[in-house]
């Protein structure tokens, strides 16, 4: 019988910003592998060296493993300057933090659209090209992710770019569902041969994001569908309960727990 707690996971700063208190939180639920965001002093890799050196004394204290990295990038308009900031500064600082982390996997995005219906421009392949052969050269496998206001909106556009790149994808069902998706098979059909990674939590159009159980999207069908397939990589948690973060960690890992669960 599968032990579905050991693949589970969770982006570290949705229970706290501190990894050691986020530990604290996540590895008596038995969550031991985890994905960095932010931390102490800002999103990585704008980051203090303490929080770097608290990550790895936490690593090592409890044998947990760090999975990757999402720092953002990509995230915001085609802006001229950002651009030049991100390839000259952001990423090679992030290199180098990554290098010291042992981590070998980064998350980009695929800047922010200006309507729904606007059509994916050829210039964000050249940037993303351009930061995929960098990372390449220091050995870090980059996947993109599917957010709403960004042109990997829905399945169909995260697929259509990763594809012409020749990557693989985060996987987001409610965020496919914020971006307009009419139902997570249609986005997961689109990414689902090239799927490395899935982000889990839910969505009301109402509301925004909510707990596993209460939003739109059937996370119960998702998971049937990702079990069915085979899909052999972590089912990460990242509920965006910000108000209180703890309970929202703990609420939504017993969720998603008894939906791996169920036969």
């Amino acid at each position: 019988m599968t032990d579905w707690r050991q693949r589970l996971a969770i982006i570290s700063d949705e229970a706290d910003d501190s990894f050691a208190r986020a530990v604290e939180t996540c590895l008596p639920l038995g969550i031991r592998a985890y994905e960095l965001r932010k931390l102490e002093g800002g999103r990585f890799p704008h980051v203090s060296d303490s929080a770097i050196q608290a990550v790895l004394d936490t690593v090592a204290a409890h044998e947990l493993e760090l999975i990757g990295v999402s720092p953002g990038f990509f995230k915001g308009p085609l802006d001229a300057d950002v651009i030049a900031r991100t390839f000259e500064q952001d990423l090679p600082k992030a290199f180098r933090l990554m290098e010291r982390l042992g981590l070998s996997r980064m998350t980009l995005f695929t800047f922010r659209r200006a309507s729904r219906d606007e059509a994916i421009p050829d210039e964000i392949y050249d940037h993303l090209g351009k930061a995929v052969e960098l990372c390449a050269r220091e050995g870090i496998e980059v996947l993109l992710e599917n957010a709403a206001s960004i042109y990997s909106d829905t399945g169909a556009n995260l697929a259509t770019i990763a594809r012409t790149l020749g990557l693989s994808v985060v996987w987001d069902p409610a965020n496919g569902a914020a971006s307009g998706e009419s139902s997570w098979a249609d986005g997961y059909a689109h990414a689902r041969d090239i799927l490395s990674h899935v982000h889990f939590k839910n969505w009301k159009p109402e509301s925004g994001f909510v707990y596993i159980n209460d939003g739109v999207v059937d996370l119960a069908a998702q998971v049937a569908a990702l079990k069915a397939d085979g899909y052999p990589g972590y089912y990460c948690l990242e509920p965006h309960q910000w108000d209180d973060r703890v309970r929202a960690v703990r609420a939504n890992h017993q969720q998603l727990l008894t939906l791996l669960e169920a036969e």
